[in-house]
């Protein structure tokens, strides 16, 4: 349930009790779709009898419940390791999804074993693409919740300044429902949604994701080279002459979202099926793997290169 009447945000607004050991047991229940948090479950019975003027239905009294709402979480880190450069803003990805049964906000914190780094910049995935844009993606104030409906899954960037860190630490992201938390069958009375109680799941109500961060003083380098076998099999640049590029990119360590595009050059024609990586053929036209290839240019999207290391890119031209 969202925060309301003047609550600041912390864990634990309303006052917590214990409910009984049968309400506690939905802890080890199998997984069924939950009924919506605050939906009424109501009841009435009916009593028929006969008479000698035929038979008579009598109701009883109507008795009602409100679903109590479950809070539950979890956050899972994009990647198990990242990156940080001296001088670059490192986004780090954190899954969180409200497994509970209702609304929840969820105050996500940042924490690291390195003294000294600011950790209270986070950022939403607005777009979903698992990718940080400051032009795109909405920035939150320090202290603000993260509001998720039933089942709602988004990813929450932790945004460090790559020269804040001077050695290979962890960032670790804690995500807790702001309505309360502890141990599974804890209630907070009326804090659910609709009025309901809301009742610890067996997450806690909150959930922890680490991603190691090691730093790397280098950048991606991209490096050129050229070979040209002309018709009479000298390395003339005359008509007919094939030109052979060679890209090589170099990683000094983790790097995101990489993609390497290369022109056609003028008075050039590119030769079809001559598209490779790392001296795999990859198809010009745009699919299933990471190439494709036009009359006016090339591409090869290398997406995320997980550790140091180099990936070789080689297309031919044809002089006209």
């Amino acid at each position: 349930m969202q925060a309301g009447n003047g609550s600041n945000g912390g864990i634990g607004r309303k006052g917590s009790r214990c409910i009984t050991a049968a309400v506690a047991l939905f802890a080890a229940s199998p997984a069924i779709a939950a009924t919506p948090a605050g939906t009424p479950i109501a009841n009435t019975a009916t009593m028929t009898r006969t008479t000698d003027g035929g038979v008579e239905a009598l109701a009883s009294n109507t008795v009602t419940l409100t679903t109590a709402e479950i809070l539950d979480v979890t956050i899972a880190a994009d990647r198990a390791t990242a990156t940080a450069r001296n001088g670059e803003t490192v986004a780090i990805g954190f899954v969180l999804t409200n497994t509970g049964n209702g609304q929840e906000d969820y105050l996500v914190t940042i924490g690291s074993g390195t003294a000294g780094l600011s950790l209270d910049r986070l950022a939403i995935d607005s777009d979903g693409d698992g990718v940080y844009s400051a032009a795109t993606d909405q920035t939150l104030a320090p202290g603000a919740a993260v509001p998720l409906a039933l089942g709602q899954t988004i990813r929450v960037f932790a945004l460090l300044d790559g020269a804040q860190v001077t050695a290979a630490t962890a960032i670790t992201a804690v995500a807790t429902a702001r309505t309360g938390s502890g141990a599974a069958g804890t209630a907070y009375p009326n804090g659910g949604d609709g009025g309901g109680d809301a009742v610890v799941g067996s997450t806690g109500a909150t959930a922890t994701a680490t991603t190691q961060l090691a730093l790397t003083t280098g950048v991606p380098t991209l490096a050129k080279t050229q070979s040209v076998l002309a018709p009479d099999g000298s390395a003339r640049a005359i008509p007919g002459a094939i030109v052979t590029y060679r890209l090589v990119a170099s990683f000094p360590g983790a790097t995101r979202g990489v993609v390497i595009d290369d022109p056609v050059p003028t008075g050039t024609a590119y030769v079809p099926g001559s598209l490779r990586l790392d001296d795999a053929v990859l198809s010009d036209a745009s699919n299933d793997d990471a190439g494709s290839a036009t009359t006016t240019a090339i591409r090869v999207a290398l997406g995320d290169v997980a550790t140091a290391g180099s990936r070789s890119i080689q297309f031919s031209v044809k002089i006209q």
